[in-house]
């Protein structure tokens, strides 16, 4: 026997299986995340929503740039945009699939997902 409820927006499923009860729920999509990243005496933050994605320096005096680079849904990449204590980069609400962070050109890159 299959038991289908929809309790608000979300939707949950529930199957009955010779008394054995299974409840799922979709996964939520992040609206807005964030990475903190370290490099010498320098802190800065990436973030992303579903219509930016920026990189800021927030405390420090290190040489480095934010440095931010977004993908859509269709598969395009942007450049990578870079600014001495913050840059943002804007799009089309709902297309960012990715957003890519960095605190110098040749630096390692942090991801944030979006779906």
């Amino acid at each position: 026997m299959t038991v289908i409820r929809r309790i608000g927006a979300a939707a949950v499923s529930a199957v009955l299986v010779g008394g054995l009860f299974t409840a799922t729920a979709p996964a939520a999509s992040a609206h807005r995340a964030s990475v903190t990243m370290n490099r010498a005496s320098c802190t800065y933050i990436g973030g992303s929503n579903h219509t930016s994605a920026w990189t800021q320096k927030v405390r420090g005096k290190c040489k480095g740039h934010a440095w931010v680079r977004l993908q859509k849904k269709n598969g395009y990449y942007s450049p990578w945009r870079h600014a001495k204590n913050f840059k943002k980069i804007r799009t089309t609400k709902g297309q960012l699939k990715k957003s890519m962070h960095k605190t110098w050109r040749k630096g390692k890159v942090y991801r944030i997902h979006h779906r």
